[in-house]
């Protein structure tokens, strides 16, 4: 099944979905302002993350960081474009979890009879 995986993971880097992510990435990477506001609103919302699942609050200032940073990033085209295309392989990937959960959800599914 892990040999599976692994040729999935390779074909997966062949599909229309794949290919216009890493375009779209590239695309994003090459505009410098784009992109180093893509990281400083990633590591912002990392950071943010963590603290929440250590169970602590957020300051109002580290809320307000996060929505400025996610504003700006929004208005980026490159980081839109960018956004699409996840949201493209997004579907995909839900679509190949449907797939490979069947057995389970077949098998569960037998309880609800």
């Amino acid at each position: 099944i892990y040999d599976t995986a692994n040729d999935l993971a390779k074909q997966m880097r062949e599909t229309q979905e794949y290919t216009a992510l890493e375009a779209a990435f590239n695309e994003m990477m090459a505009d410098k302002d784009a992109f180093d506001l893509f990281k400083n609103f990633q590591k912002a919302q990392a950071a943010a993350q963590q603290k929440q699942m250590q169970g602590q609050k957020l300051t109002e200032d580290e809320i307000k960081n996060v929505q400025n940073l996610a504003s700006e990033v929004s208005k980026k085209d490159v980081v839109k474009k960018l956004m699409e295309k996840e949201r493209q392989m997004d579907s995909m990937m839900q679509q190949l979890n449907q797939t490979i959960t069947a057995p389970i959800q077949e098998l569960y599914k037998k309880a609800m009879d």
